[in-house]
């Protein structure tokens, strides 16, 4: 049964040569300043171990209304566009539910 949270699988693949640069970037305009916003509980850049150039950002929100703020976010939207000539292809995005749990 979900239990209200909203969770966020963001992918990334990255041009070889800005791999450091985009773990660098991300940290410092996405991960540290959504980590202090009402409603986020994790939000945790992660590397592909067999493929350096792909990332996952993993979030898990209190509510769709906080998720709702965090994408109004202008902060958010220069620090997705400032990455953007990192990118090897577009980013994805999901929202996904937890369902390990019996309802």
């Amino acid at each position: 049964m979900p239990d209200g949270r909203v969770r966020v699988v963001a992918r990334f693949a990255v041009k070889p040569e800005f791999v450091d640069a985009f773990i660098d970037a991300a940290r410092r305009t996405m991960v540290e300043p959504t980590l202090g916003e009402p409603g986020c509980i994790e939000y945790d850049l992660c590397q592909d171990q067999a493929e350096p150039g792909r990332f996952a950002m993993i979030e898990t929100w209190e509510s769709a209304d906080a998720l709702a703020v965090h994408l109004a976010q202008e902060s958010l939207q220069q620090a997705v566009g400032a990455l953007m000539h990192m990118a090897a292809e577009p980013p994805t995005v999901q929202r996904v539910v937890s369902v390990s749990s019996a309802a």
